[in-house]
């Protein structure tokens, strides 16, 4: 019977089992055992000690070779066979003292011998003894069966001989997951000629050395550690580390690649970039760089939302990819999406501008063509500028910044195009900077002034109303053109507090000519896209219109008609607002836009203003001469007043009148004026009657 010796929440004292068919030697090892502390259960035969080790699982196990049933030795094998985990400490005691004895004893898996007569002395000291170590090898033997390594014992050239923990057999282990149960007895670097070299540094320098490769299937990534063991063998501890590489490798995605796209994003580009340009210098291998912008693709977020943006960005990578031969096989092509709606295109191994413009053509024509994206026909065309390595810059910044300037060079000259870069772009660049630089000064310093062009009736010759635009009186650069700086200002965003500026200075001198004769004119006053979509643009209007105290007669907004069409219904919105506080709303540039008569119809407007680009012309294109003649004819059907810009000559002027515009603003009568200037021209009416 087992003897506790430990009660309530402290540890039971270990268990011994002593297996022996004599009771007298029982008896005397139960009193030297519990008067050392253990507990003690007996067995007088091999069945009962097995039995009672399958129902007690002691700590200790002490075996007679010689009992009924069966003997010590088998005994200590079906012990051994049935353990998993767990290797329970097991002495053999028996009289027999010949090295065979003892040899068999230990093949058989018994921990300790102890020969008769027993050393009672001695016998508590030994069994916990080794049972203090045997419990120290099971903890470590745990821990080994935990990790996910295979261990290996390699000698000097490099070749395994053994595993380190033969106790791992039938565990689970990085090579069996890898392949197959066979391939987990073999070493995975044994054929690798450089492992023979960092088994000598290890053993050599004391210092781990550390070797990763994939095996055969391409998708699991194995790390090989080497540890010095002795002077003549060294561990090789071999880890699956295919999640770590994975993890990496999505850090390394997330890091270089554009995660909308699939392309490599700026930072790899400059990386490969650098490192064409680094090849170049040693092989003369020469390169160009196309700088893509997508033309006006900003209207396809602010109409048809991001969401249809990101799928047309992702059907342009496909274009440029299969354009460019950039996924064919040996393809010195590379390409990259460097934010928003720009891409570059580096074109190894080209060497003249002939081959450059070929691919710049491609890929026009490959992007121009229209595109399915959810239900939606689209079409977005490409501005390329294109930069030749080593001449137009020798580093990556100096190429991609001439790209750039060229690409907005090709923008200037239409759009859908491409350009070369040249050193006269880099000037033109570096003033565009300045002119943004200085427009900012310009709002802060008071240059601007607004300049007043009279819109003239063509039925009484008087004057009706005035368009206010802006002008700039540089202190130092003297009058800067508008065409030179509105695009600058529409570009970096300042056309939304320039605008702000000019529709208040605009009340401003509306309230001034309260008292003169030019109190009955309404002024108007271009509201740029930037502004129509801001949230504050109506509450500003009203506040200009209260600050100076004028009514909504004196006033009228003009917006583009491509402006018109960017967001319908949320632009019918705007200005339907505009027109309760009782503002008239006139569509600027009519003609150049995609206007239907349809769509015009859902517009609360008063005014459409026919373009100078058709009217400069109408005395002698017949073309020009026809459309001006139907927006006339369908501005009478929907009841809408008419103005023709940049009329200049009287053949321009009797051709309107006869087809019955209500109004002209032009040279023909007037250039924009200051207020002073224009306050005395109303006044004089030697001009007003020279048409009437």
């Amino acid at each position: 019977m087992s003897v506790p010796t430990t009660t309530g929440s402290l540890p039971l004292a270990p268990l011994a089992l002593i297996a022996d068919d004599d009771a007298t030697v029982r008896t005397i090892m139960r009193e030297v055992l519990e008067q050392a502390g253990f507990r003690v259960e007996e067995a007088s035969n091999g069945q009962m000690a097995l039995d009672q080790f399958e129902q007690y699982r002691p700590d200790v196990v002490l075996l007679d070779v010689d009992m009924p049933q069966m003997d010590g030795y088998n005994v200590c094998k079906q012990i051994r066979a049935q353990e998993t985990l767990r290797a329970t400490p097991v002495f053999i005691i028996t009289g027999r003292d010949d090295p065979q004895s003892i040899q068999h004893a230990y093949e058989i898996g018994a921990t300790d011998f102890l020969s008769k007569p027993i050393p009672w002395t001695i016998l508590a000291h030994r069994v916990r003894f080794v049972l203090r170590a045997s419990d120290a090898l099971n903890e470590i033997q745990g821990l080994v069966r935990a990790m996910p390594d295979k261990i290996f014992v390699l000698n000097e050239d490099g070749e395994p001989h053994a595993t380190a923990d033969e106790s791992q057999a039938g565990q689970p282990t990085v090579a069996e997951l890898i392949s197959s149960d066979a391939y987990a007895d073999t070493f995975p670097l044994e054929s690798r000629p450089d492992v023979k070299h960092k088994v000598n540094v290890a053993l050599t320098t004391g210092k781990p050395q550390i070797h990763e490769h994939a095996v055969a299937n391409g998708f699991t990534h194995l790390e090989t550690r080497i540890v010095s063991r002795d002077r003549s063998t060294a561990l090789a501890i071999v880890r699956n580390v295919t999640a770590r590489k994975e993890y990496e490798d999505r850090i390394y995605d997330l890091a270089y690649y554009d995660q909308l796209t699939g392309l490599p994003n700026r930072q790899l580009f400059q990386q490969t970039l650098d490192d064409s340009i680094k090849r170049a210098k040693r092989k003369d291998w020469p390169f160009a760089i196309l700088f893509v912008d997508l033309d006006r693709f900003k209207r396809i977020n602010d109409t048809l939302g991001h969401s249809m943006g990101d799928t047309l960005l992702r059907a342009v990578a496909d274009r440029l990819r299969k354009c460019t031969g950039a996924d064919d096989e040996g393809s010195s092509v590379n390409i990259a999406r460097l934010g928003g709606d720009e891409f570059v295109v580096l074109l190894g191994g080209v060497d003249n501008t002939d081959a450059a413009s070929a691919i710049a053509d491609k890929v026009v024509t490959a992007l121009s063509r229209p595109m399915e994206c959810e239900g939606h026909r689209l079409v977005v065309t490409p501005s390329i500028g294109i930069t030749m390595y080593p001449q137009d810059g020798d580093s990556s910044e100096s190429l991609l910044m001439n790209a750039d300037s060229a690409m907005y060079r090709a923008k200037s000259a239409g759009r859908n195009t491409h350009k070369f870069y040249s050193d006269t772009m880099r000037i033109h660049s570096l003033h565009r900077l300045d002119i943004e630089n200085e427009l900012r000064e310009a709002m802060n310093t008071k240059q601007f002034q607004l300049y007043y062009q009279p819109k003239v009736d063509l039925k009484s010759w008087s004057v009706v109303g005035v368009e206010a635009l802006i002008r700039w009186k540089h202190p130092e650069r003297g009058w800067i053109s508008p065409s030179e700086f509105i695009p600058i200002a529409e570009e970096s965003g300042l056309i939304v507090p320039i605008g702000t500026w000019v529709l208040k200075e605009a009340c401003r001198q509306i309230k001034a000519w309260r008292n003169t004769a030019l109190r009955d004119l309404r002024v108007s006053v271009n509201i740029s896209s930037e502004q129509i979509y801001t949230d504050d643009l109506l509450l500003t209007v009203k506040d200009a219109m209260a600050s100076n105290t004028i009514g909504a007669e004196s006033l009228e907004l003009e917006i583009t008609e491509s402006l018109l069409m960017r967001d319908v219904d949320s632009t019918v919105q705007t200005l339907n607002e505009f027109k309760e506080l009782g503002l008239a709303i006139s569509i600027d540039d009519f003609g150049t836009g995609y206007s239907s008569l349809s769509y015009l119809t859902r517009f609360p407007i008063d005014t459409l203003k026919i373009d100078q680009s058709f009217v400069r012309d109408l005395h002698i294109d017949n073309d020009d001469a026809a459309i001006c003649a139907a927006i006339l004819a369908m501005a009478r059907k929907l009841n809408l007043n008419v103005v023709a810009e940049g009329v200049e000559i009287d053949e321009q002027l009797q051709f309107l009148r006869g087809h019955g515009c209500n109004q002209i603003q032009g040279y023909l009568f007037s250039k924009p004026l200051p207020p002073a200037e224009l306050l005395a021209l109303i006044g004089d009416n030697v001009r007003k009657s020279a048409y009437a």
